[in-house]
């Protein structure tokens, strides 16, 4: 008998839209994880990566203006609106 473990919401989101926010400049390690990719949106830097090594972690701020632009459409087209605003709002400079 096999056993197939169910994909969950996250990783089948990824499947399909993995590349596109690479292409916003968003590594892999941030979106490994629901909350970890929401927490940096919120926050704009990687908070576990912080933890880790706090001179050597993702920020927003090595975004392009461009890479910015793209991810907050990504964020409304997929998460609403107001993920954009937050963007928007949070990285002033970049948005």
């Amino acid at each position: 008998m096999s056993f197939r473990r169910k994909r969950d919401e996250w990783s089948e989101f990824l499947r399909r839209r993995a590349k596109e926010l690479r292409g916003c400049g968003v590594p892999d390690e941030v979106l490994r994880d629901r909350l970890r990719f929401f927490v940096f949106l919120e926050h704009g830097f990687d908070q576990w990566g912080w933890g880790r090594n706090p001179h050597n972690f993702f920020d927003a701020r090595v975004l392009s203006d461009e890479q910015i632009a793209r991810l907050a459409y990504f964020v409304a087209r997929h998460f609403g609106d107001e993920s954009r605003v937050l963007i928007a709002s949070r990285w002033q400079r970049l948005a």
